[in-house]
């Protein structure tokens, strides 16, 4: 018969292998990291090569960050909200590189979306707009991170 004792050291054990190994732990799940083309490709179709660079796309994050964990990123755009469908952020180095998705319609009044983000390690942050004609705009940011917040 095990006792609550025993239980707790064994729930203890566990919480202490999933703290300390959670790469291992996801890969023992069956769970592989995305690269950042079959998180764009997955998202919106297409990949890297279909992403035209547009500098009216402005991302505000810090270029160093202290914290992996939490770091605040901006993303306007200046093109009529309109004309825009969505917006898209992307961190490469992250095991899975999609952040958000952000639908917008004329009553956002405009392209501006503002969030916290986690980033495993150094890593390209990018804004991808989606304009309603299909044409897929971006803009990326290295964020450089000393202490990763992705575990």
């Amino acid at each position: 018969m095990i006792t609550r004792r025993d239980l707790l050291k064994v729930a203890g054990v566990g919480a202490v292998a999933l703290l300390a190994a959670p790469g291992a732990v996801r890969t023992s799940f069956g769970a592989e990291k995305k690269s950042i083309e079959d998180a764009l490709k997955e998202h919106l179709g297409k990949g890297l090569s279909g992403l035209k660079e547009s500098n009216l796309i402005n991302i505000k994050a810090p270029t160093i960050a202290e914290s992996g964990a939490n770091v605040p990123v901006q993303v306007s755009a200046n093109i009529p909200v309109d004309q825009v469908e969505a917006l898209y952020i992307f961190a490469d180095e992250n095991f899975n590189p999609w952040v958000a998705t952000v639908e917008l319609t004329p009553m956002n009044g405009e392209v501006f979306f503002a969030t916290r983000i986690k980033l495993a390690k150094t890593s390209p942050v990018r804004a991808v707009v989606k304009m309603k004609d299909g044409t897929l705009l971006a803009a990326a940011k290295e964020v450089k991170v000393t202490v990763g917040g992705c575990g």
